[in-house]
């Protein structure tokens, strides 16, 4: 063997044996501050699955949980970076609410070069702090209250969909059917824009939709990274391949708002307001705060990409999921259509008094976002040295919090028999039976979804338009219990969900 190459074998050996090493002494973290932890596996850490690809962060996170029974909280490590497993409700609440000061950041890497990234989600420090409190009067249940006809008009079309495939007889892929309906929801609701998804199955909202959530592996991949694993992914300067979709929002929030200012037009939508808080600082009927800042055209962009992506993707999966399991439960959607019919006999009509006067209707929604919560996991950073209350640990700044929300709806010592669905766990009387941060669909604290009440709104009405005028059955295809793309962050299924349309006699 010619010197070179044994030169070079011998020098990737010492490379490889001392990146071992490192690892291995940076896999001794918990231990040596006398933390419990799980044995991690060179070069990722507990997450190897999720980093790969092979098994959905949430499922990954899940396992973790359930191997740290017992344990208020234990150590894992995401690729090398120690972060803290957090099972005890009480302290969760403290991460979420009562100490939120030291643990406000997600601790998600944000790329600044790209535009539509500068959004809420993404955010971080007093700069959050700023955009969330210019946001938060956009989504009172008052505006949501202006915004409902325009729901109900896409409503409306669903059931005429629904109609439709109940004359034709044959299965109906149910989460393309949600998602063309929550496309029209978001694109009217927050643009202004008639989207036409469920008359035009190919209408190009709906095809951005599936180019977001249908990325490239190098896309996915920086994308997991981003939450696994921030500091490399800034390291990496990694990006998310969302550089022609910015391009595309970019240009339409451009051209909506220089065509409503140049010829004097308002909406009742989310466009609307955004382009209040550009103008003004502030919305109409708000006091301006003496340092108010007014958002920019490449503000308004990120958070009008937010709303598009968070409104749609989210409420598809719930949309949908409930849908197969009132297909497989007759007698709990039997149920749920009476207590529609009355409510709209009683309203004269779906109207959002109506929708809220749906108890059972709540209840069904809730149990589908414990089964199926479309993040299954809640990060945050530690932004200070932190000791934990009633034990000896201290928490260095820049740890990592993860909350499993699989591994906290599924435990059965919460949920008893977690994986049947039951709305009964979301009555009054078995709520007050549980600590409320066990359930964690939309987060809690100050960094709650800012968007929560209008998701669960668009939900309602599409679940109400459906049973109003069809049952709903399971094909014979129809998956008993679904499998998690390992891809993405949020909870998606691998498969499509078909279900038969009966038209309600």
């Amino acid at each position: 063997m010619p010197p070179f190459v044994v030169h070079l074998v011998l020098a990737v050996s010492v490379a490889t044996v001392a990146l071992y090493v490192w690892f291995w002494r940076g896999y001794q973290y918990w231990k040596r501050r006398g933390v419990p932890q799980l044995q991690p596996t060179f070069p990722f850490g507990n997450f190897g699955p999720a980093v790969l690809g092979q098994t959905s962060y949430g499922e990954v996170a899940q396992e973790l949980y359930n191997k740290a029974k017992g344990e208020p909280f234990v150590g894992v490590y995401s690729v090398l970076r120690p972060a803290l497993l957090v099972r005890d409700p009480q302290l969760i609440r403290r991460v979420m609410v009562a100490d939120f000061g030291a643990f406000h950041d997600r601790g998600v890497y944000l790329d600044d070069e790209e535009p539509v990234n500068r959004q809420l989600f993404f955010l971080r420090g007093q700069e959050w702090k700023l955009r969330r409190a210019k946001l938060t009067p956009a989504f009172t249940s008052g505006r949501l209250r202006f915004m409902f006809q325009t729901i109900a008009e896409c409503g409306d079309e669903l059931s005429a969909v629904a109609e439709r495939l109940a004359l034709s007889g044959a299965p109906a892929e149910v989460r393309d059917l949600a998602a063309r309906y929550t496309t029209d929801v978001v694109v009217s609701v927050g643009f202004g824009v008639e989207s036409d998804c469920q008359r035009n199955p190919d209408a190009v909202f709906r095809n951005w939709g599936k180019k977001v959530f249908a990325p490239g592996l190098k896309s996915s991949f920086g994308f997991r990274l981003l939450f696994l694993s921030p500091k490399l992914s800034e390291f990496l300067r990694v990006k998310c391949g969302f550089t022609d979709v910015s391009s595309f929002f970019r240009k339409m929030i451009a051209d909506t708002v220089a065509y409503r200012e140049s010829n004097n037009v308002t909406r009742k939508d989310f466009m609307q307001l955004l382009i209040q808080l550009k103008n003004q600082g502030c919305l109409d009927g708000e006091r301006p705060p003496p340092d108010a800042v007014k958002l920019s055209l490449n503000d308004l962009s990120a958070e009008s990409f937010a709303f598009f992506i968070a409104g749609f993707e989210t409420s598809t999966t719930t949309l949908s999921c409930a849908l197969l399991e009132l297909a497989w439960q007759p007698d709990m959607q039997r149920r749920l259509q009476q207590e529609v019919d009355a409510a709209v006999a009683r309203h004269g009509g779906l109207c959002y008094d109506a929708v809220a006067d749906m108890r059972y209707l709540d209840q069904v929604l809730a149990e589908t976002l414990r089964k199926y919560p479309p993040l299954p996991v809640l990060n945050r950073d530690c932004m200070e040295d932190y000791k934990i209350p009633d034990s000896d640990v201290t928490l260095e700044k820049g740890t990592g919090i993860i909350i499993s929300l699989l591994g906290l709806h599924y435990d059965p010592d919460i949920f008893p028999d977690p994986d049947r669905f039951d709305p009964e766990r979301f009555s009054e009387q078995e709520k007050a039976k549980r600590s409320p941060y066990v359930y964690l669909p939309f987060g809690d604290g100050p960094r709650i979804c800012i968007g929560m009440r209008l998701g669960q709104l668009q939900s309602k009405v599409g679940l109400a338009a459906i049973l109003s005028r069809c049952d709903v059955r399971p094909a014979p295809q129809t998956p008993r219990r679904l499998r998690w793309n390992g891809r993405g962050v949020l909870l998606l299924p691998t498969t499509g969900i078909p279900l038969l349309f009966q038209k309600r006699q």
